[in-house]
């Protein structure tokens, strides 16, 4: 459901809100508990590292805790995963020099950046409050898959310089540091605590509530409910209705999608088709393209069924409706869609992309066929391709099993979708890969395609 509002700051959380939970706990938490030892071991007497020991000893009430003691102690924070400051001051110590060196990659949702490069360009002031320490946060943002993005994001607030999250007070400090009016600031956490005490400190509140993320089942209390940040209409003044819009996609109540619009998009298509067909990716007719025009309501244009996807040309498209169906009076003589344009719009309610590939590889099948419980990839560096570290990093492609019902196909991705993966199997099928754009959802589907042809290079069952 889409939300509007008229604020002039946004307060981003960030796990499971732009990025992934899955991402910090299986990838940035082993990165740091393999190297507090050596860090207070020989960095005791740096200012920072020493105010965490010290912190770490009151809270133990253990005035003489050595090193060993206090790794420890921070193990089992990890292991429990607990918001301390401290524990947040050494990982994010540690964060900011894996993510210097090129070792760490962080990771955003699909939907996330260009919207905050929307809002930011509308004149919206961004901002960060995240259990996270500030440097941590600064690391992330800077080290992102897109690139630098910390000229989005003004000012960064931690449980130090803010306080805890759960407590109204917090987010009353972060006002006053903005110097802001409480009601024209918007806070997105998917922590209903934390929506609630933003509320109570009168900022405006939307839930973000993803699938496979750990509050999902908590769902967001009575705050607004988005699945993604592309559900979110932001701006200031009169304009906030039509603000955050999509490049390409258009968003709010107005006239209907008009033939030219669904060419052009037709033309990007066949571009984008061409070049999957002469990888020998969508042979025959197999294989369709999406990429989505509008989100209020949601339109797709996707290439027509039945059509070689290597000769497409700009009138090979239909404008479809959010449950893949066909628009009256946009096709431009096309034909029908594939029944798989269901699928397509499943994703992208489910992951905010706004692009969707869909190609027939050989290496998506055998693999599949090999390991039907899903294809698992690590330390490679073609892992940076999905916003992955190459070293210590793991990911888990999904296999689900075929059905010509959409319905229960999207069901099954839904269940088994990975969300650090942009992409799915379907078992005796092909693949299915998306992003935030075709640029994106193509450069997924080559390093996707890459991983698997490596695989069944290797041999391995």
């Amino acid at each position: 459901m889409n939300h509007t509002f008229d604020v002039d700051h946004v307060v981003l959380d960030i796990e499971g809100t732009t990025s992934a939970t899955g991402f910090v706990v299986d990838e940035l938490y082993p990165y740091s508990r393999k190297r507090f030892g050596r860090l207070l071991a020989e960095r005791a007497e740096e200012p920072a590292v020493r105010r965490a020991m010290t912190q770490i000893r009151e809270l133990l009430a253990e005035p003489g805790a050595d090193a060993v003691r206090i790794e420890r102690a921070l193990g089992a924070w990890l292991d429990e995963d607990r918001k301390v400051t401290p524990l947040k001051t050494l990982q994010g110590i540690v964060w900011s020099e894996g993510f210097a060196s090129g070792e760490l990659v962080s990771h955003f949702y699909p939907d996330v950046v260009p919207r905050l490069r929307e809002w930011h360009a509308a004149g919206v002031r961004l901002h960060v409050y995240s259990s996270g320490s500030v440097a941590a946060q600064q690391a992330w943002f800077g080290h992102s898959p897109e690139g630098d993005l910390r000229a989005l994001a003004e000012r960064f607030y931690d449980t130090e310089n803010a306080g805890p999250k759960l407590v109204a007070m917090s987010y009353e400090t972060i006002a006053d540091d903005l110097g802001a009016e409480s009601e024209r600031v918007l806070f997105l956490s998917d922590r209903p605590g934390e929506l609630d005490a933003a509320r109570a400190a009168g900022w405006r509140t939307a839930g973000v509530r993803r699938p496979g993320e750990p509050y999902y089942g908590s769902g967001v209390g009575d705050h607004p409910e988005v699945a993604s940040f592309a559900e979110l209409r932001i701006g200031t003044g009169a304009g906030a209705a039509g603000a955050g819009t999509v490049p390409g996609a258009r968003t709010g109540a107005g006239p209907d999608i008009g033939d030219e619009e669904v060419r052009r998009a037709g033309a990007r298509l066949a571009a984008e088709a061409a070049r999957f067909a002469s990888f020998g990716w969508m042979r025959g007719t197999s294989g369709n393209l999406s990429a989505v025009l509008d989100r209020d309501p949601l339109r797709l244009a996707v290439t027509a069924s039945g059509r070689d996807k290597g000769e497409l040309t700009a009138d090979d498209v239909v404008l479809v409706d959010g449950a893949g169906t066909a628009v009256a009076g946009t096709a431009v003589g096309a034909g029908k869609p594939s029944a798989e344009a269901g699928l397509h719009a499943r994703v992208v309610r489910l992951t905010g992309a706004g692009a969707v590939v869909h190609v027939h590889t050989v290496a998506a099948v055998a693999m599949a066929r090999r390991r039907p419980g899903g294809i698992v990839f690590g330390d490679l560096e073609m892992l940076k391709g999905l916003g992955l570290p190459a070293e210590g990093a793991t990911v888990r492609l999904p296999v689900i099993a075929n059905s010509q019902d959409m319905a229960v196909l999207g069901d099954r991705l839904e269940a088994a979708r990975e969300p650090r993966m942009p992409a799915v199997v379907v078992a005796g099928h092909g693949l299915y890969v998306w992003g935030a754009d075709l640029l994106q959802a193509r450069h997924h589907a080559e390093v996707v395609q890459w991983l698997l042809e490596l695989e069944l290079a290797a041999g391995r069952a």
